[in-house]
């Protein structure tokens, strides 16, 4: 009995240490099998024109010191291996959301006023922007993101306000965080981004108002969000705001 007792304790001892050392899945989980978290209202961070530690990554310190340097251009900038080559295109999306090739990498055939191109899928997910006068819906996901402006200027959410984020300067966005870079001035607006902590895009979840229709304390999130729009920039819901954006 004694032993029985000693084989029953051990087995229990094992079972609580695996369960304080976490999960045991050698995969991430795909975006149908994650939770929908409950987002922040904006990141507590400004922009400012050191790396932040969280965003610090080899390959991304690399194409910034070739892009400082005039190495590379948005056009010339080149995708890793883990990127398809079938995608290595500029991509857009229609007003719909529906992402399309931005024919000869041009702003003029991009319908929602940017284009973006893929860099890389792993060991981190990485891509550059480039961006005229145009609206960008707020959205929040779990993993955290940084930005890098390669050129021009924005208005970003940033500790509770819209602060402007300009070229050279790089910017911190916590996961499960609502975020949002109205590109407002002529200049327009180019990033390079990238998810500091994740690969493989494919199992992101990006959360926009719709997808949490009755998560009451999400919604909220988002009102309030729309109400800084509001104060900061006298800008309406994203949508409603076409006269603004396209004169």
């Amino acid at each position: 009995m004694m032993k029985l007792k000693m084989m029953f304790g051990l087995a229990a001892l094992a079972s609580t240490t695996a369960l304080a050392a976490g999960p045991q899945c050698n995969h991430s989980q795909l975006p149908f099998q994650q939770m929908t978290p409950v987002p922040y209202d904006s990141t507590p961070y400004s922009p400012q024109d050191t790396m932040p530690e969280q965003c610090r990554d080899p390959q991304v310190e690399a194409y910034i010191a070739d892009w400082e340097a005039g190495k590379i251009d948005f056009n010339s900038i080149k995708s890793n291996d883990s990127i398809a080559p079938d995608q290595r295109f500029c991509k857009t999306m229609d007003d719909d959301g529906n992402i399309m090739e931005a024919k000869n990498c041009e702003l003029a055939n991009a319908p929602v006023g940017y284009l973006w191109k893929e860099l890389s899928d792993s060991p981190v997910v990485i891509g550059i922007t480039n961006g005229g006068k145009s609206d960008h819906a707020p959205h929040f996901h779990g993993q955290p993101e940084c930005y890098y402006v390669v050129n021009g200027e924005g208005k970003t959410l940033a500790d509770n306000k819209f602060q402007t984020l300009g070229t050279g300067q790089y910017f911190y966005i916590p996961g499960a965080t609502i975020h949002n870079t109205p590109i407002m001035s002529d200049k327009g607006l180019g990033v390079m981004y990238w998810y500091p902590n994740n690969a493989h895009f494919d199992g992101f979840k990006y959360y926009w108002r719709k997808d949490v229709k009755n998560l009451r304390v999400a919604e909220e999130a988002f009102d309030r969000v729309d109400a800084i729009r509001k104060r900061d920039l006298n800008l309406g819901p994203y949508g409603t705001n076409e006269a603004f954006f396209k004169k």
